[in-house]
């Protein structure tokens, strides 16, 4: 019977020990947790909260390369909507853009000679518009025709693109 006891004991301690290992083993640390309470819905006016019973503790935790959220609640992250009504026009020798847009930020793209270019490199960051090229060397310059993409940005990410815009050079050369 004393065997039987010590061994199912040591059998106990192996158990308790493999789990302390599970929960902070490596450089992770998984050695605590809570569980808040709270649940159902509360309005006034033209705000609803709605709550989890027994939701373990919502939020993001991130350090290093590694980001975790926890809760049954997670936040939804959506990309800002295409930018709307387009327009290019010339504005002393560079040209100005314009667009509506919801969005508060937005990431423009330019290219010289490529009017069906994919947008690589952010060229300006702007808070609205109407936004003007700072090249004054826009207008006028038959060696580079300008292509502009416009795209609403936000946390989310960035919206599609815009409607291509751009501004064409051209000499005319007497014939003979």
């Amino acid at each position: 019977m004393k065997k039987l006891t010590l061994v199912g004991l040591i059998l106990l301690m192996g158990v308790v020990t493999a789990v302390a290992f599970a929960q902070s083993g490596g450089s992770f640390d998984l050695s605590w947790s809570t569980i808040d309470g709270g649940g159902g819905s509360s309005s006034g006016g033209d705000f609803v909260l709605s709550g989890s019973i027994g939701q373990p503790d919502a939020g993001e935790l991130s350090g290093g390369d590694f980001t975790l959220s926890g809760g049954f609640w997670q936040p939804v992250c959506v990309s800002p909507g295409v930018v709307a009504n387009e327009t290019i026009q010339p504005d002393g020798s560079s040209v100005q853009l314009s667009w509506t847009s919801a969005a508060a930020a937005f990431n423009i793209y330019r290219v010289a000679n490529d009017p069906y270019f994919t947008p690589g490199a952010v060229y300006a960051n702007d808070s609205g518009s109407p936004w003007t090229d700072p090249d004054n060397n826009v207008l006028g310059n038959v060696t580079s025709n300008y292509s502009y993409v416009i795209r609403a940005s936000s946390d989310c990410g960035e919206s599609g693109d815009s409607r291509r815009l751009g501004e064409f050079d051209f000499g005319i050369v007497p014939g003979s």
